[in-house]
């Protein structure tokens, strides 16, 4: 989750560039949330490719800028000599395992099999949970059909499947967490579960000519491998945003603000944006398109504040070290990002970058980085 805050608040930019798309219509973006809109959105997007798409140039608003906060930072905390741990998590054969089932139920089809259940498999459960020796609707279900790693179930529900076997009834034991239903939860539960049917995602032909053929790798074994390195390359990147993320916390919790509503109302309008560019794609009005979701603006709103405060801080903060720093942007700089931003988004010319975003908001963002650069440079990283 922090990767995500980290990429949507480092990476502003981006984020508009791609809610306009080359001609100022929507093709996709992402809020920086794990609402169900990323993926609906995405299979839109694929289903109407090609496709007139109507225009939500005018759901885009102007991006905030710092030169109009009225917010402050009252003392800079220290930026030299922050420490951070730079963890990289392993990459392990399950997790490769998963990326394989992953292309498997892409190009397979569901297909019943003999076998104790495995991760990636689909099980169809009857089931029935007990808290406190009594059952309730919210714990009970039948003939459904459950993937087993989706994610689905609450932790260590679907992990317990493993080894299931059609025809037999097994016993889950489990404790809901804490921010789970007020009534059960931080509860210990335990379900009886019986397995009607257990289904994989069977590709005809699998091997390595399948393999080489669809997937451009030359056998399994260059899959696995390749797929190994790309899981590696992620967690180092991973491991790198929560390192920023830490000395940007370390740096925020050693100032002092004086944040004004007006300016956290100014981003969290911007994220509603957002929003607005979704609607606008269906072309919903943003409180009908907020209905399929049950949410008001009201409760997006206030889903953001938090995250917008923590923005102006970051904001206010990383200007402050560029200015103490003397860390500039020369025109040169701000012009070789506008074609660096033109070529990564496929704007024929660059000046249609200017039209969503001014000069000023671009050396302001780039001063910005410079500044997360230098308190990183001057880290200490174990």
């Amino acid at each position: 989750m922090k990767r995500k805050i980290m990429m949507f608040l480092l990476s502003v930019l981006a984020v508009c560039l791609t809610a306009c798309g080359k001609n100022g219509t929507a093709e996709g973006t992402d809020a920086g949330n794990d609402t169900a809109a990323e993926a609906e959105d995405q299979e839109t997007a694929e289903e109407t490719e090609g496709e007139e798409t109507p225009s939500v140039s005018s759901a885009v608003r102007e991006p905030v800028s710092c030169e109009d906060f009225t917010s402050k930072v009252v003392r800079l905390g220290e930026y030299k000599g922050l420490s951070a741990v730079r963890n990289v998590e392993e990459v392990t054969d399950e997790d490769v395992e998963a990326e394989i089932r992953a292309v498997k139920k892409d190009y397979g089809e569901l297909t019943e099999v003999d076998r104790p259940a495995q991760m990636g498999d689909v099980v169809v459960i009857n089931y029935t949970g007990y808290v406190d020796g009594e059952t309730m609707d919210a714990l009970q279900g039948a003939e459904f059909p459950l993937e087993l790693g989706s994610g689905q179930f609450v932790p260590g529900f679907e992990e317990q499947l493993v080894g299931a076997v059609i025809d037999e009834k097994c016993e889950i034991n489990l404790t809901f967490p804490e921010d789970y239903y007020e009534e059960i939860a931080g509860k210990e539960a335990y379900f009886e579960v019986y397995v009607e049917s257990v289904s994989a995602y069977e590709v005809e032909g699998w091997g390595d000519d399948f393999i080489r053929e669809n997937l451009e790798y030359e056998s399994e074994e260059d899959m696995r491998a390749s797929i190994r390195e790309e899981l590696q390359t992620a967690a180092e990147e991973d491991a790198d945003v929560q390192v920023e993320y830490d000395l940007i916390m370390a740096l925020l919790n050693g100032s002092e603000f004086d944040v004004q509503d007006a300016d956290v109302e100014a981003y969290i309008g911007e994220m509603i944006s957002e929003y607005e560019t979704y609607a606008a794609l269906y072309q919903m009005t943003l409180e009908d398109y907020l209905k399929t979701f049950q949410m008001t603006e009201e409760q997006l709103r206030n889903m953001y504040r938090e995250t917008a405060d923590f923005r102006v801080r970051m904001v206010l903060a990383l200007q402050a070290v560029a200015s103490a720093e003397q860390l500039e942007v020369t025109e040169e700089e701000c012009q070789a990002k506008v074609e660096e931003l033109a070529a990564e988004y496929g704007y024929s010319d660059p000046s249609a970058v200017e039209a969503v975003y001014s000069r000023d908001i671009i050396k302001e963002q780039m001063r910005q980085e410079r500044a997360l650069e230098f308190i990183r440079a001057n880290a200490v990283i174990s």
